[in-house]
């Protein structure tokens, strides 16, 4: 199982062959006005199957969602191993 978000992008200058000045731009703001979303994901090595869930937080209660729903995708009898990659 691995988390992607929230992603925050900033902007950097580069080099290059130009001569070195400032160009006139506009400095951008990265405000996410309608907040962010949070991408839970699995994987099943037996089928090759991708089951995700997005959610608007990253808080315990989501991830025993997702573990919930996973669960219900199998047969009680079968055993998930579940490694979950850097996540806290």
């Amino acid at each position: 199982m691995d988390e992607f978000g929230p992603l925050s992008l900033q902007p950097y200058r580069g080099k290059g062959w130009f001569q070195q000045r400032r160009p006139n731009r506009l400095r951008a703001t990265y405000t996410r006005p309608h907040g962010v979303r949070h991408l839970l994901a699995a994987l099943d090595l037996k089928t090759n199957k991708l089951y995700g869930h997005a959610s608007k937080t990253k808080k315990h209660a989501d991830i025993l969602r997702f573990f919930n729903v996973l669960r219900r995708r199998f047969h009680r009898s079968e055993k998930l191993y579940i490694i979950l990659d850097n996540f806290s």
